[in-house]
């Protein structure tokens, strides 16, 4: 018997049923610990939930879509700068996330928040797009040597 997580490469339905399904579970617990330490209701904190499911609902397509097109043999060099492009876009959807929270929640001043969202992503962009981008195509270098070996050596 297979399980339907085990088939996730091959139908991206799976991959995203399973992938936001454990990824709101475990977002359930920062949730619950900020009802229990803000004093706030469910209500008031499902914007901010909500605000935190969204950059995964994001990134979790992107990895299948990236892992497809590797598969499919696409250059390594290409792949790793989607890889860079997206988790450049993953951070970006996080600070947005964060800053809208403290908005919301009252914590921040709405000013300050935009600000800090432009100084963030400045100063994050390039560092999450780089250090992506060279982790990646090490990976994909490696994996793709290593089929070329293997395939060599039959």
């Amino acid at each position: 018997m297979r399980f339907s997580i085990s088939r996730s490469r091959e139908s991206i339905r799976i991959w995203l049923f399973w992938s936001l399904g454990i990824y709101l579970v475990l977002e359930s617990g920062p949730f619950l610990l900020a009802t229990w330490i803000l004093r706030k209701t469910a209500r008031d904190l499902a914007g901010p939930y909500l605000a935190f499911a969204v950059p995964w609902a994001i990134l979790a397509p992107l990895i299948w879509w990236l892992r497809r097109w590797e598969d499919e043999g696409a250059s390594p060099k290409r792949v790793a700068r989607g890889w860079g492009l997206g988790v450049a876009l993953f951070g970006f959807a996080i600070g947005l996330a964060v800053f809208y929270s403290g908005v919301e929640l009252r914590l921040m001043n709405t000013v300050d928040a935009v600000v800090s969202l432009v100084a963030t992503t400045a100063l994050s962009a390039p560092i999450f797009y780089f250090g992506m981008y060279h982790r990646a195509l090490t990976v994909i270098s490696s994996r793709t040597s290593g089929k070329l070996n293997g395939a060599h050596l039959k």
